[in-house]
């Protein structure tokens, strides 16, 4: 990809600015639709639910998307499962929130001679379903870790971050980001990035008392999730020996909280096709024609023989 929408401006108060990037386009908020049903039937919440887009689509098409997506993507508020309270379409809901816009008018779909009204917010719970159909199979970044274990992790470290973002910045597009260092994953899409440095740090710690120590600040910003803005500092530690030889280097977050890991996947340019892999039941073209015409104000009716 591209590298045009790159902005490179020096901030006279800043030691020196070390990345400055801006995606092509802008992330849009996409709900990420946990798996636990806390209420019965939450039509807010589960893709699932009585009266949502799998619902409209089984009454339409005479499928079985809901059984199958109670079937298999289904956790009762009485679970046990260590994962109950943050599994659900994250990571699918990122995707195109960093690829495709939100839809934006209502469709209406007619199919042997059934009227059905799909809403945007109807349209969006499709399109997460479809979204491995959206996307490039063999083509992807990831960079750094999942940590697996009840242990906080302090890895990526801040230069190890820098370098991350160095490289996935070379990108046009939004990139997703775990921003939970834990065990739990919480995928979200950033579309700027901004990374100074600083020979002070505003934040209390415990500075290094030898060599010499660079403050880096970490600015990665969401527009579709602004309360998922990350402000992040650290420092690098750096002792040299008396030929300027480094004989020890230290890294270390200040910020409590740090992302775990970043990756980006990309959009395929032609038709979605075939059954969904999240849920086989609904069919992936069907999905795209009812997303492109919920982009447009105008022609909003599909006709599916």
């Amino acid at each position: 990809m591209g590298n045009s929408c790159i902005k490179n401006k020096i901030n006279p108060g800043v030691e020196s600015s070390v990345l400055n990037w801006t995606a092509c386009q802008k992330t849009e908020y996409y709900h990420w639709w946990p798996m636990c049903e806390s209420n019965e039937n939450d039509m807010s919440n589960n893709l699932y639910a009585k009266g949502n887009a799998l619902y409209k689509y089984d009454h339409l098409f005479n499928a079985k998307s809901v059984q199958y997506q109670r079937d298999h993507h289904y956790i009762s508020k009485d679970s046990t499962r260590i994962d109950r309270n943050w599994a659900g379409f994250c990571n699918y809901a990122s995707i195109m929130s960093s690829l495709y816009s939100h839809p934006k008018y209502d469709v209406v779909v007619k199919h042997k001679k059934q009227f059905v009204t799909f809403s945007p917010k109807d349209i969006e719970q499709l399109i997460v379903i479809a979204c491995k159909e959206s996307i490039k199979p063999n083509m992807s970044l990831f960079f750094g870790v999942r940590n697996n274990t009840n242990l906080s992790s302090e890895e990526p470290y801040p230069l190890e971050l820098l370098n991350m973002l160095k490289m996935m910045c070379k990108n046009d597009f939004p990139f997703v980001m775990d921003i939970d260092k834990g065990k739990s994953v919480w995928n979200y899409p950033y579309d700027s990035v901004s990374v100074n440095k600083y020979k002070t740090c505003p934040l209390r710690h415990i500075a290094p008392d030898k060599g010499k120590t660079d403050y880096y600040n970490f600015k990665i910003n969401s527009n579709g999730y602004p309360d998922q803005t990350q402000n992040l500092w650290g420092y690098v530690n750096t002792v040299r020996d008396k030929n300027g030889q480094i004989c020890e280097q230290t890294e270390k977050w200040i910020s409590e909280c740090h992302p775990d890991f970043i990756w980006s996947k990309y959009p395929i340019e032609k038709p979605w096709n075939g059954m969904c892999k999240l849920n086989p039941e609904i069919n992936a073209r069907i999905v795209y024609e009812i997303y492109k015409l919920s982009l447009h104000s105008y022609s909003n009716t599909l006709v599916i023989d």
